[in-house]
């Protein structure tokens, strides 16, 4: 399947905009490197325009860009495609695939996420985070999977108060807070971290029971992403070949209905609050 050029240019818009502002330079400079007005770059950086090769080229100049960056991006750039697909699903591979979820990821003005097996990301503690990397890659060099765990730690900064990020609300299964990953130990640490960062204002946790008689059926994990700058809306899925993004407003609608039924049978924050608590005392 061909790149699909909207989230492509979402991508190449994000991270233009987060280096120049790194570099200190306005969108006004940026635009004349380009030769252009700033309503141009605007439209860059919110993925509403396609940049190429060459402009990349020299906002990567302007902005003083690593040139193992530099080139990543300009490689982006020219994998735009001239026409977009009609559908706007995009099925996305190893290795690419992590960058741009890591894109939305720190754009977005709210994250809903519904989890079936594990902790998300976000809410991993170090250890944890080493464990799942490690059991899923066991063969990888120690040096690559600190370095994933170090990534894993630093996208939790849009929990900050200062991010852009307005809320983080999320379901997760009971089974993942009974399901062993590492030691007891470190589930236990876990579901404390857990407790912890339910009190942030920004972090609205739910615990699907097992006892929940109202609960919907749904066979795996999803997250739902709104960008208020870009005014996007994108469901991510993913499996063990690579990401599925779903762009349309009918497919974000569907997963919406069915987030909210399963928000709704959830327990509410004190209860669920009380379930870790309760878990977490097993994990012995």
């Amino acid at each position: 399947m061909p790149p699909d050029s909207k989230v492509l240019k979402i991508q190449i818009g994000i991270e233009l905009r987060r280096l120049r502002e790194n570099a200190g330079h306005t969108a006004a400079e940026a635009a004349e490197a380009l030769g252009g007005a700033v309503p141009k770059i605007s439209k860059i950086e919110n993925g509403k325009q396609a940049a190429t090769p060459e402009e990349v080229e020299k906002l990567a100049d302007l902005y003083g860009t690593p040139a193992k960056r530099r080139k990543y991006l300009v490689g982006l750039a020219a994998q735009v495609p001239k026409r977009s697909r009609r559908r706007t699903m995009y099925r996305d591979a190893v290795p690419d695939w992590f960058q741009r979820f890591l894109a939305l990821e720190s754009d977005a003005s709210e994250i809903h996420n519904y989890e079936l097996e594990t902790v998300t990301g976000l809410l991993q503690t170090e250890d944890y985070a080493r464990s799942t990397i490690r059991n899923w890659e066991p063969a990888a060099d120690p040096r690559l999977i600190e370095s994933q765990v170090q990534t894993r730690m630093q996208r939790q900064a849009i929990l900050q108060k200062a991010s852009k990020l307005q809320i983080l609300d999320m379901v997760v299964s009971e089974a993942a807070l009974r399901r062993v990953q590492g030691s007891r130990e470190i589930m236990r640490a876990q579901l404390h971290h857990l407790l912890d960062l339910s009190e942030q204002p920004k972090v609205e946790l739910r615990v699907m029971p097992f006892e929940a008689a109202s609960r919907i059926t749904v066979l795996s994990s999803f997250t739902l992403f709104q960008l208020s700058q870009q005014e996007l809306s994108a469901v991510y899925l993913e499996d063990v070949l690579g990401a599925t993004y779903l762009w349309e407003p009918d497919e974000y609608t569907r997963y919406s209905v069915v987030y909210g039924r399963l928000r709704a049978a959830a327990l509410p924050p004190s209860e669920s609050r009380d379930l870790i608590y309760k878990v977490a005392t097993t994990h012995q």
